[in-house]
């Protein structure tokens, strides 16, 4: 078995009842796994938790999604412009200027 480490138990129980923190952060505040807690929730019946922090995300206005979509696209054509011509260049412009074949060479 692993090695065995003293536990302050009243000291998880105040943890693990402060519905603030994640289990991560209870496991990191004593000092041991997430893995770990999970055996000491069980050894000791802690009850179960709420379910983990979730971030209160707002949709995005019509409006604002075009905005973002406008800001990306101009992000992503700056990048394109910023490589050189032989990495732009599309395969089917390359095959119809003859520099190399369809399915690399493997088809006649």
């Amino acid at each position: 078995m692993g090695v065995c480490k003293n536990i302050d138990v009243p000291l998880l129980y105040q943890l693990w009842n402060d519905r603030t923190l994640t289990r991560a952060e209870i496991a990191s505040r004593l000092g041991i796994s997430h893995t770990f807690l999970t055996r000491l929730v069980a050894k000791h019946k802690l009850p179960p938790r709420q379910a983990e922090h979730k971030r209160n995300v707002v949709d995005p206005t019509p409006d604002e999604i075009e905005r973002l979509k406008a800001e990306l696209k101009a992000k992503h054509m700056a990048e394109r412009r910023a490589e050189p011509y032989e990495v732009t260049v599309s395969k089917v412009s390359k095959w119809r200027a003859g520099v190399c074949l369809p399915g690399g060479g493997r088809h006649a």
